[in-house]
């Protein structure tokens, strides 16, 4: 971390360099660290703190937060590096609520598949669920949902291939009613 701190070109990073000694307060900190960091650092929090933040994204354990952390840094690290992510099995696969948990994603406990399990599809529908947390703006899912529908598909390629599930974009997750 503090690599991505002494190689900033932020302003604000360069006045903790200049006028403290280079000590950064950690919300000042949190701001240039990676994603791969901020799991980390999620990842050990003391469990009352880390369930707090959980809550406030709709996530019931840390746990299950800590699970879609790490699969969303490692979509995350394949997509900078302009892997192809549309059919990969992916290392990561983000844990699945208990049934009845998160009522939006119970359509990720139905399969069980690797594709189902491993597949893409189970850290977009991670990445739907979260943005409902902080935005109302149904921009992203509609997004993707046109993205993945107009991609063209062959043998191959489907949507099928990255655990993508049969009228998956008519589930509530999907959409704002």
């Amino acid at each position: 971390m503090l690599e991505r701190r002494d190689g900033s070109d932020e302003g604000f990073v360069a006045h903790f360099r200049d006028k403290h000694d280079g000590q950064m307060p950690i919300w000042a900190l949190t701001e240039v660290m990676e994603m791969e960091h901020l799991a980390r650092l999620y990842r050990g929090l003391h469990q009352q703190y880390a369930e707090e933040i959980a809550r406030s994204f709709a996530v019931p354990t840390k746990t299950l937060m800590v699970s879609w952390l790490a699969s969303l840094n490692y979509m995350r690290q394949v997509a900078a590096h302009q892997a192809r992510l549309f059919n990969r099995k992916l290392q990561y696969a983000p844990g699945r609520p208990k049934k009845g948990q998160l009522p939006l994603l119970d359509h990720l406990r139905d399969e069980a598949t690797a594709k189902g399990v491993f597949g893409t599809y189970n850290t977009l529908a991670v990445i739907a669920y979260l943005l409902r947390s902080i935005e109302d703006d149904p921009g992203w899912c509609r997004w993707l949902v046109d993205l993945i529908e107009e991609f063209p598909s062959s043998h191959a390629l489907s949507p099928a291939s990255m655990g993508v599930p049969e009228d998956w974009a008519e589930f509530e997750l999907w959409s704002r009613s």
